[in-house]
């Protein structure tokens, strides 16, 4: 299957990178990735000298749940080093998200003349291409082709479409860790996102719960995560609705400027 990258240029240039570092990086547990870029998987200080390799290598080098403690001496390390950072609060949910993402799916359905579709191996290159479109339109940037396949790692995407096939929402959760890590079983979910001309239907809420609930139950996960923009109230909004909550960890983004020319990733 021919490789694919979206987003910008910039972000192109930033996945494709990403692909190249995840071929040599994929086997080994002390590395992770969901699509955009590949991170250290444990947020200690030891790992700060490879996350700043990393985004070297990359532009982009990232670190996900950095504790209270340990951020403020990480930022300024990476810093030190040449280095801008983008910070996310991480969120995270477990059985109790579980269990609300299946009452969700219990109590709601599609607006009429909307199906939710799934992305696979087979998906054409015409329905990424609008998976692209929208989540560009909410600057989000879609993870590269072999991770929303599910061929890199276990994942699922589903979207909302027409009855005319364009779709119009989607939602989507990678297993980010290696499964000999010692998150194995947590995996990362996002990726929401809506054309303008459906928002205030719910369909954030509907087809997150029903991302999150398909990669449990195909890949036996028991808890996930996400990152928000401190101040993002209707991101923080809709995670509180499916029972994620906010944790005192960081996820930080190290950004190599002369490589990556952007300030952030992603929304």
């Amino acid at each position: 299957m021919a490789e694919e990258y979206f987003g910008s240029p910039s972000q192109q240039g930033l996945q494709r990178r990403a692909a190249a570092m995840w071929a040599l990086l994929h086997d080994d547990p002390a590395y992770c990735c969901h699509g955009r870029a590949v991170g250290v998987t444990e947020p200690s200080p030891e790992t700060i000298g490879q996350q700043i390799a990393l985004a070297r290598l990359q532009g982009v080098g990232a670190c996900e749940g950095v504790s209270a403690e340990d951020t403020p001496a990480r930022r300024a390390a990476l810093e030190a080093a040449g280095l801008s950072l983008d910070e996310y609060v991480s969120w995270r949910g477990g059985a109790e998200a579980i269990r609300t993402a299946r009452e969700v799916l219990a109590s709601r359905s599609l607006p009429a003349g909307l199906t939710v579709g799934q992305v696979d191996a087979d998906t054409p290159a015409e329905v990424m291409a609008q998976l692209d479109r929208v989540t560009a339109s909410c600057e989000v940037l879609l993870p590269m082709g072999q991770f929303l396949r599910g061929i890199a790692r276990p994942a699922v995407c589903v979207y909302a479409q027409t009855e005319d096939g364009e779709v119009v929402a989607t939602s989507a959760a990678v297993a980010q860790f290696h499964p000999a890590s010692s998150r194995g079983r947590e995996f990362w979910w996002g990726m929401l996102a809506t054309d303008d001309r459906y928002r205030g239907q719910g369909l954030a809420l509907l087809l997150g719960a029903d991302s999150l609930v398909r990669m449990v139950d195909s890949c036996d996960m028991t808890g996930f995560f996400t990152g928000i923009r401190a101040g993002n109230a209707p991101s923080e909004r809709l995670c509180s609705k499916l029972g994620l909550e906010a944790t005192d960890r960081t996820i930080q983004i190290s950004i190599a400027p002369e490589v990556f020319a952007a300030t952030n990733v992603t929304k």
